[in-house]
C-alpha cells in the first residue's frame, strides 16, 4: 500500500492570500514570475493594468547588485475579453468578480546569472514593490541535487471555485455504500450513462490550490507543466484564474522557481467564444489561444532550426536537458469519420498509431487564419527535425535528457485509443509513438505528458535492451479525476487495457479504504486524488564511478475528512510505485575557464592583490598548480592596462595555458578635509576672486591629485554679504572626485564715498531752479538720481536742476567694474506758494448725458484760494465718452503782478452708469427631429441702451436640447459697457415640442396564444429604436423596428431621430386568444376529452386517426394517445398525451398489480425474474413489451427455472426500456421495467 512520508496542512484550503493582489486594488496584474532558457539565462515577466514606470534590481547572494535597471511596459494586444465573457454568469459565482481591466502590459528582463547562486530580484511597480529569491541552475557538471515538479491539466476558469468532478470509481467498481444524502448536499453527485456518480470533496480550484501548496512547500528547482494550463487559451478568465493561482491572489510559487510550460489542446480551445471556431471579432480562436500562450511564456532566444515561433523549445538546466514538444495537430490530417464503422477497430485490436491528435481543425485551416506556429510532429517535419538534432546535441553532450508534450502516447484513459477505433475521442495521443525509435535511439529517460487525467506510468522498450523509456500522464494538477478507458460499447463493466505498456495507474493500483463504522463514510486512504510527479536527482558515488539517481514519487494530495465531511487537513502522501533509476555520469576532466578580461581595484595603498580564481568563470581545484607571467599584485602604474599568462598544471599533467587582460581601476576617491577662511570685499573695486587652496585643511590620494576645482571661482557684486555655497572637488589621475559643499559669505565695504553740494539745509524760493552737484573722490558712472527715494527719471548726469524740495542723492557705478554705490545726500527746501497745494489727481464722473466739466474749486486742496484775485486756467476742462481714463490736465495760475505758475494734475474720468435692460418672457420651440434649438440674447429683451454704447450683450444659456423639453428656464441677460458697469435681467423660457408626423404601429391585431405576430413602425422621417413597450413596460433587448409579440397588451416604441431627441410612436393593441385546455381522462380503455365548444381529433403514437372526431375515443391497441382541441376562434392545443398499456386495454384488472424482482438492472445479455406466490407453477404467459407498445416475446427466450424464478436471454433484442408482464391465477398481474444496454 502507499506510505504516509510527509503530510501538510492547510488550516483554511485556498486561504494563502497574496495581500493586493485582487484585481483593481493591486499596480501587478499579475506579479513576477521566473523562467529559464539555456543555461543561466533568466526572464522575469510581469503584467500590469496600465503603463506604469517599473524598475527591476538583482543582487547576488553576498549583495552584490548584478543589475539594476527601468523596464518599459508595452501593451499585448491580444490580451483582451471579449463581449460574451464580460456579460458571462456564471451559476454559485453571482456577485463575484472574476475580470480584470480592459488591457494588459507586459514586462519583462532577462539576464545571465551565477551558476547555483541565490538570487535576489526586487520589481518596483507604480512605486509598489515585490521581491523574491530564487536558486539559478548549477553548474552542469557541479551539481549535486535537483528536485523538479511535473503535472499537466490544471484548466483553470472561474466556474473551478465552485465546480466538484465526478468521482469515478476505480478500485473497488462499487463502493461498498449508497451515496449519503450529506455528500449529495456538501458535494453533489453527476449522472452518467444513467449511473449516479459521487463528486470529489474538492472543487477544482481548492485541488489545484493544495496541489500549488504542497509543491512550494518542497522547494522545487523548476516546474514542468505538459500542457492544458488553462480550460480555452482563447477564453480570458481562464488566463487570468491560472495567473491567479501561479502568481497572483491565490499563490505565486512562480516567483521563487521557474516554470516550463507545453502547449496543450485546451490552449487552442475558445470556451464560449464559439470553441474551435471564430470569435466576435473574427479571430480564429486556436491561433488567438496559442498566441496567447507564446505572450506568456516565449522567452528571448536564438534557434536556427525552430521554424515555429517556440511552440516546442529546449530548456537547459545544470546536468538536465528538456525538450518540448507541440503534439497538438499531426499530419497527415485525420478524423473518426475516415473509417466506417463496420471498419472501426474494436476491443483491444491495433491496426497502428495513426497520424493525427485531433479533428477539431486542420494545418491548412490554421495557416489560412494567419497561424504560423503549428507544426506536425512525425518524420519529415520540421518539429521531428528539431527534435533529433537536439537529441544529438544533448547525448553528445551527456546530458540527462527528458521530454515533454501533452498527448501521453502509451495510455489507459480516455484517449488511449487510436483514430480508427471505436471508442475514439477524436483525440488520442497514440500517434506520438512514432517518436519512440528516437527516444530509446537518444537515451531519453522519461516522457512527461498529461491529457488523459489519469495518474499513470508506462514503460516501453522496443529492442528490449532493459533501456527504454518510462511515460508519465501526469495530468491530475486540478481538473477532471478520470478511471481507466472501459469497454463501452461491449460490457461498461470492463475495463478495456489497451496500453500493453502500462505498469501502474492510481485508478486501478490504490484501492480505497473506507472507516464505514460512522454516521457516513470516510475514506481514510487510497483512490485516485490530485497531485502530481515529483522528480529528484541526487549525484552518488559508487566505487570510482559516478551517478545521477533520479526518484520518480507520484504524490497525492489527501483530503483528510470527519464524519460530517468537513476538510481537517491536506496531507502530502506517495502513491505506491516510487521508482529510482541509476544513470552513469561519465568522468570527465575539469578543465579551467579562463576569462578573456579581468578588473582589479586598487585598495587605500594603491594596491590590488590577486589570486586564481579572480582569473576563472569556474572555481580552482585544490590539484592545480599556477605559474604568473608576471606578478598578481597591481599598482598605480598599471592603470593603463596590464596583461598576464596564467599555466594551469592539474594533478594529472594536464595543462592549460591563457592570457588574460587586466584592467586595473582606481575606485578610491581623495581625502579632503576643509575650512572656511574670513572674506571681505571693497565695493569701489568690484568682484572678489575665490582659490581652492584657501579651503583646504588637508589632502591627499592612493595614486596623487590631479586638479582642484571650485565650481565658483568669483563672488560678484549681488552675493556680497550674503551666505552662498560652493562646491570644492579634488580629482585624481582616474578620475575619482571627492567634494565638499562649502557655504560662504564675503563681507563688503566702501573705501570711499563721493560728496554732494549744496550742503543740507540749503533754501531756496518757489520758482527758483537749485542746482545739486556731485563731487570727483574717484571715478563713475551715475546709474540715476533720486528724491525721497523715488527715482528722478531722466537725470544721469553728475549735476541737476530743480524746483522740487526734498532730500537728494545719486546712486553710482565706479569705473573698473566696481559694484554700485549711493553718493551722500543733501535736503533742498523752497519758500511757500500764494495759491496752496494742488491735489494729486482727481476723479471725473460722466453723466447719463456722457458728458463732464472740470472746474478750479476741484483741483485745489482748499478753496476759496488766499488771494481770489488770482487767474486760474484749465485746459482741457471738458470731458465725454471718448476721454475715458486717466488724462492729464495743465492749470495756468496767473497773479495781477503777472507771476505765472504752471503745474499740472492727473484726471481719471469715469463713466459708471449701468446700461439698461427690459426682458420679456417667450416660448421657445424645438423640432424633435432635430433635436436642437438656438437661443438669441435680443431674443429676450423688450428694450436697451446705454450712455456711453454697450460693449457685449450676453445669456447664460443659449442652446437648448432634447433634454429641456417641456421645462421652464430662468436665463440671464447681462449687458456691460466699455467701462464695466453690468446691468442683469432675468426672462422666462419655456421649451415647447414641434413634432410634425408621429410614427405610427402596423401589425395583426390578434391572434391565437403560442403564434406570433410581428409589429412595425413606419414614419416618413428616418428614425432609429431605442426599445418597445408592453403595458408601459420596457421588452428587454428590442431595439429592432419590427417586434416579433405573442402577448396581449398595448404595445409602443420609443424611438429617437438622428441628431435629434426621444419620441413616441402611437399606442397598438393586440390581443391573444387562450388555448383549449384540459386533460384527457382515462377510464379503462375509454379516453375522454374535456367538454367545451371545440372540435376533436384523436392520435396515437403521434399519428392521425382518420375520422377520429368526437370527445371520447375507445382504444384497442396500447400506446401514446393524443387529442388535439379546436376553439371557436380556430386556436388549437395538443393535450398531453396519455399511455395506455396492457392494463388498459384489456380492462382493470381484478387485483392491484404486483412489482416484480428483475436482476441485474440494467443487463446486457441476460436477467433473472423473481415471481412472488409460487406463481409459475401455473405456467402462466410471460410477455415482453418495447416502450412503443410491440410486443417482442419472440424475439428473447424464456426459461422457468422453478415455480419462483425464470431467466430471459436478451441476445435478440436491441437496447432499450422494455414491460414484462404476466397474468397469473385470480386474474393477479404482474410487472417489471428492464433496462437493456
Amino acid at each position: 500500500m502507499k506510505s504516509l512520508q510527509r503530510f501538510f496542512t492547510l488550516t483554511v484550503l485556498g486561504c494563502l492570500i497574496f495581500p493586493g493582489f485582487i484585481f483593481g486594488q493591486n499596480s501587478f496584474r499579475i506579479s513576477p514570475y521566473i523562467q529559464v532558457a539555456d543555461q543561466n539565462l533568466v526572464q522575469i515577466r510581469w503584467f500590469a493594468g496600465q503603463n506604469y514606470p517599473s524598475t527591476i534590481l538583482f543582487k547576488d547572494s553576498k549583495g552584490n547588485i548584478l543589475k539594476s535597471t527601468d523596464v518599459s511596459g508595452k501593451e499585448m494586444a491580444e490580451l483582451y475579453y471579449t463581449n460574451a465573457e464580460k456579460s458571462e454568469s456564471i451559476p454559485g459565482l453571482e456577485g463575484q468578480n472574476w475580470l480584470g481591466g480592459e488591457k494588459y502590459f507586459r514586462y519583462e528582463y532577462s539576464l545571465r546569472v551565477p551558476s547555483g547562486e541565490s538570487i535576489f530580484y526586487e520589481v518596483t511597480l507604480n512605486g509598489q514593490r515585490f521581491s523574491k529569491t530564487f536558486k539559478s541552475a548549477p553548474d552542469s557538471k557541479g551539481w549535486e541535487n535537483i528536485r523538479f515538479i511535473a503535472l499537466s491539466d490544471s484548466e483553470t476558469e472561474p466556474i473551478g471555485r465552485v465546480t466538484h468532478r465526478a468521482w469515478y470509481p476505480g478500485i473497488p467498481l462499487f463502493r461498498p455504500f449508497a451515496t449519503p444524502a450529506l455528500w449529495k448536499q456538501k458535494f453533489g453527485t453527476t449522472i452518467e450513462e444513467g449511473i449516479e456518480i459521487p463528486n470529489y470533496f474538492l472543487t477544482e480550484k481548492e485541488g489545484y490550490t493544495a496541489n500549488l501548496e504542497v509543491i512550494n512547500s518542497r522547494n522545487p528547482d523548476f516546474m514542468l507543466m505538459p500542457g492544458d494550463l488553462v480550460q480555452g487559451g482563447a477564453y480570458m478568465p481562464a488566463w487570468d484564474e491560472f495567473w491567479q493561482h501561479n502568481a497572483g491572489q491565490f499563490g505565486a510559487g512562480l516567483a521563487s522557481y521557474p516554470i516550463i510550460p507545453a502547449l496543450g489542446n485546451w490552449e487552442s480551445y475558445g470556451g464560449l467564444n464559439s470553441g474551435y471556431g471564430y470569435n466576435e471579432k473574427g479571430q480564429f480562436n486556436p491561433v488567438l489561444g496559442r498566441s496567447r500562450f507564446h505572450t506568456f511564456f516565449e522567452i528571448g532566444i536564438e534557434d536556427p532550426l525552430q521554424k515555429h515561433r517556440q511552440s516546442y523549445y529546449r530548456t537547459d538546466y545544470g546536468p538536465i536537458t528538456i525538450l518540448t514538444l507541440d503534439s497538438s495537430n499531426g499530419t497527415p490530417e485525420q478524423k473518426r469519420s475516415d473509417t466506417p464503422p463496420e471498419q472501426r477497430l474494436k476491443n483491444k485490436e491495433y491496426s497502428g498509431p495513426g497520424t493525427d491528435t485531433q479533428e477539431n481543425y486542420t494545418q491548412a485551416e490554421y495557416n489560412a487564419a494567419g497561424g504560423t506556429d503549428l507544426s506536425g510532429f512525425g518524420p519529415g517535419t520540421n518539429q521531428y527535425v528539431w527534435l533529433e538534432a537536439n537529441l544529438k546535441k544533448a547525448k553528445e553532450a551527456k546530458k540527462l535528457i527528458f521530454v515533454q508534450f501533452h498527448h501521453v502516447p502509451y495510455a489507459s484513459g480516455e484517449h488511449g485509443v487510436p483514430m480508427n477505433h471505436e471508442l475514439s475521442t477524436g483525440q488520442g495521443g497514440t500517434p506520438l509513438r512514432v517518436l519512440h525509435p528516437l527516444f530509446e535511439e537518444y537515451g531519453v529517460i522519461a516522457v512527461l505528458a498529461g491529457h488523459d487525467e489519469l495518474f499513470e506510468r508506462s514503460f516501453v522498450d522496443e529492442d528490449g535492451d532493459g533501456k527504454g523509456v518510462h511515460y508519465y500522464d501526469v495530468g491530475v494538477a486540478g481538473d477532471g479525476l478520470r478511471g481507466v478507458k472501459r469497454n463501452w460499447l461491449s460490457n461498461p463493466l470492463e475495463t478495456l487495457d489497451y496500453n500493453q505498456f502500462s505498469k501502474w495507474t492510481a485508478d486501478q493500483k490504490s484501492t480505497e479504504q473506507w472507516n464505514t463504522s460512522g454516521t457516513n463514510p470516510v475514506l481514510t486512504d487510497g483512490g485516485k486524488h490530485y497531485g502530481h510527479l515529483e522528480v529528484n536527482l541526487k549525484k552518488v558515488k559508487d566505487g570510482n564511478k559516478t551517478f545521477a539517481q533520479i526518484d520518480f514519487e507520484p504524490i497525492y494530495i489527501f483530503p483528510v475528512m470527519d464524519q460530517n465531511y468537513n476538510l481537517q487537513r491536506i496531507e502530502r502522501r506517495i502513491y505506491n510505485d516510487q521508482l529510482r533509476i541509476l544513470v552513469e555520469l561519465a568522468e570527465e576532466t575539469t578543465e579551467p575557464k579562463f576569462k578573456t578580461q579581468i578588473t582589479v581595484e586598487l585598495n587605500q595603498d594603491g594596491k590590488a592583490i590577486t589570486t586564481l580564481k579572480d582569473y576563472l568563470e569556474n572555481p580552482p581545484l585544490e590539484d592545480w598548480k599556477v605559474e604568473f607571467s608576471r606578478s598578481p599584485e597591481y599598482s598605480c602604474s598599471d592603470l593603463a592596462g596590464s596583461e598576464n599568462q596564467i599555466k594551469i598544471t592539474d594533478a594529472g599533467g594536464n595543462t592549460w595555458t591563457a592570457v588574460v587582460l587586466v584592467s586595473v581601476k582606481d575606485l578610491m576617491p581623495p581625502k579632503l578635509v576643509t575650512k572656511i577662511p574670513s572674506l571681505t570685499a571693497d565695493r569701489i573695486q568690484g568682484e572678489f576672486l575665490l582659490k581652492p587652496e584657501d579651503f583646504i585643511e588637508s589632502l591627499s590620494d592612493n595614486c596623487g591629485i590631479k586638479a582642484l576645482e571650485l565650481s565658483k571661482t568669483k563672488v560678484s557684486c549681488e552675493n556680497f554679504d550674503l551666505s552662498f555655497e560652493v562646491v570644492l572637488t579634488a580629482v585624481d589621475a582616474s578620475g575619482n572626485k571627492s567634494s565638499a559643499v562649502l557655504t560662504l559669505n564675503v563681507s563688503s565695504f566702501e573705501s570711499k564715498k563721493i560728496s554732494i553740494s549744496p550742503e543740507t539745509g540749503t533754501q531756496f524760493l518757489e520758482g527758483q531752479k537749485a542746482e545739486i552737484r556731485l563731487g570727483e573722490e574717484f571715478g563713475f558712472s551715475v546709474l540715476a538720481w533720486y528724491r525721497n527715494g523715488q527715482v528722478i527719471e531722466g537725470q544721469k548726469g553728475k549735476a541737476i536742476l530743480t524746483e522740487v524740495a526734498g532730500t537728494y542723492w545719486a546712486s553710482l557705478i565706479p569705473e573698473g567694474g566696481g559694484c554700485p554705490v549711493e553718493s551722500k545726500k543733501t535736503e533742498i527746501k523752497f519758500a511757500g506758494v500764494p495759491f496752496g497745494e494742488i491735489k494729486e489727481s482727481v476723479t471725473l464722473i460722466l453723466g447719463p448725458d456722457g458728458k463732464a466739466d472740470l472746474k478750479p474749486e476741484n483741483v485745489f486742496v482748499k478753496w476759496p484760494l488766499s488771494d481770489p484775485n488770482l487767474e486760474i486756467t484749465l485746459d482741457p476742462k471738458s470731458f465725454n465718452c471718448d476721454n475715458l481714463g486717466e488724462k492729464t490736465v495743465k492749470i495756468l495760475i496767473k497773479s495781477q503782478s503777472g507771476q505765472t505758475w504752471e503745474k499740472t494734475i492727473k484726471v481719471l474720468v469715469k463713466d459708471q452708469s449701468p446700461p439698461l435692460l427690459v426682458a420679456k418672457n417667450i416660448n421657445l420651440e424645438l423640432d424633435v427631429t432635430k433635436g436642437v434649438v438656438e437661443l438669441s440674447p435680443e431674443m429676450l429683451l423688450a428694450e436697451f441702451g446705454d450712455n456711453c454704447s454697450i460693449k457685449s450683450l450676453t445669456i447664460n444659456k443659449n442652446r437648448f436640447t432634447c433634454e429641456d423639453l417641456g421645462r421652464e428656464f430662468s436665463v440671464a441677460v447681462r449687458a456691460e459697457d466699455k467701462s464695466g458697469n453690468v446691468t442683469e435681467a432675468v426672462a422666462k423660457v419655456s421649451i415647447v415640442r414641434k413634432e410634425a408626423e408621429k410614427v405610427v404601429i402596423s401589425g395583426p391585431t390578434s391572434f391565437c396564444k403560442g403564434e406570433k405576430g410581428v409589429l412595425e413602425l413606419s414614419s416618413s422621417l428616418p428614425f432609429e429604436v431605442v426599445r418597445w413597450r408592453r403595458n408601459g413596460a420596457e421588452i428587454q433587448g428590442q431595439t429592432g423596428k419590427k417586434l416579433e409579440v405573442s402577448e396581449s397588451g398595448i404595445y409602443h416604441a420609443v424611438i429617437r431621430y438622428p441628431g435629434g431627441c426621444l419620441s413616441e410612436s402611437k399606442d397598438f393593441e393586440v390581443k391573444v386568444n387562450p388555448l383549449p385546455e384540459g386533460e384527457i381522462k382515462v377510464d379503462g380503455n375509454i379516453l375522454r376529452a374535456p367538454e367545451g365548444n371545440f372540435t376533436y381529433q384523436w392520435y396515437r403514437n403521434g399519428e392521425k386517426l382518420e375520422g377520429k372526431t368526437t370527445r371520447t375515443y375507445t382504444a384497442e391497441l396500447m400506446g401514446e394517445y393524443a387529442v388535439e382541441l379546436t376553439s371557436s376562434v380556430a386556436c388549437k392545443t395538443l393535450l398531453k398525451s396519455v399511455t395506455l398499456t396492457i392494463s388498459g386495454i384489456f380492462g382493470t384488472p381484478v387485483n392491484q398489480a404486483l412489482d416484480l424482482k428483475i436482476y441485474p438492472n440494467p443487463a446486457s445479455s441476460r436477467v433473472l425474474i423473481e415471481f412472488p406466490d409460487g406463481v409459475l407453477a401455473a405456467k402462466p404467459s410471460i410477455l415482453v413489451y418495447s416502450s412503443d407498445g410491440k410486443n417482442v416475446t419472440e424475439m428473447v427466450q424464456i426459461f422457468v427455472l422453478n415455480d419462483t424464478d425464470a431467466e430471459i436471454r436478451l441476445n435478440r433484442i436491441t437496447k432499450g426500456t422494455y414491460l414484462i408482464w404476466a397474468i397469473g391465477t385470480d386474474q393477479k398481474t404482474y410487472f417489471g421495467k428492464l433496462i437493456v444496454l
